[in-house]
């Protein structure tokens, strides 16, 4: 029964101390992402944050290192879809993370402003009024809806005249 205990005692500690090994091992990648992020060493950044995601002990670095992600592919790299399937797994997997409201937004700017995507916008940005009334971004989701009304109202005229 004793050796039974201190086997359970020890399997514990050592469970303990891998956890806080990958935690902080996390928190250099973190670290370490952002200082090469601060330099514009993109492609070392995505290793380390690669490496946040690969650890799998879902750990509350994985938002931020997905929407870093995003944002490298879409503004440094220019690989939109890339970035938009980072912000998809911020939107599915961590909806209740301050970061999903911001990558529902930025998807929808995305599509909207570069990609040309209009009526996925439209929904995208009609989603987050509907989730989030009362946010501080609501007056910019409802000037861009605005403007992309403007677009769908041209194109509907277009294919009636054909």
């Amino acid at each position: 029964m004793i050796k039974n205990n201190l086997l359970k005692i020890t399997f514990l500690i050592l469970f303990v101390l891998f956890i806080s090994c990958n935690q902080s091992a996390n928190e250099r990648s973190w670290s370490n992402a952002n200082n090469y992020y601060l330099n514009k060493d993109y492609n070392k950044c995505v290793v380390e944050l690669t490496s946040i995601l690969n650890n799998n002990n879902s750990n509350i670095l994985v938002p931020e290192s997905l929407f870093l992600l995003s944002e490298i592919y879409m503004n440094e790299f220019e690989e939109y879809y890339i970035g938009i399937d980072y912000l998809d797994e911020i939107i599915n997997d961590y909806p209740d993370n301050k970061l999903s409201k911001r990558a529902l937004f930025t998807k929808a700017y995305v599509f909207a402003n570069y990609l040309d995507m209009y009526t996925d916008a439209i929904n995208l940005y009609e989603k987050f009024l509907n989730l989030y009334r009362h946010d501080e971004l609501v007056s910019s989701v409802e000037y861009e809806l605005k403007e992309l009304y403007k677009y769908s109202q041209k194109i509907d005229e277009l294919l009636k005249s054909n």
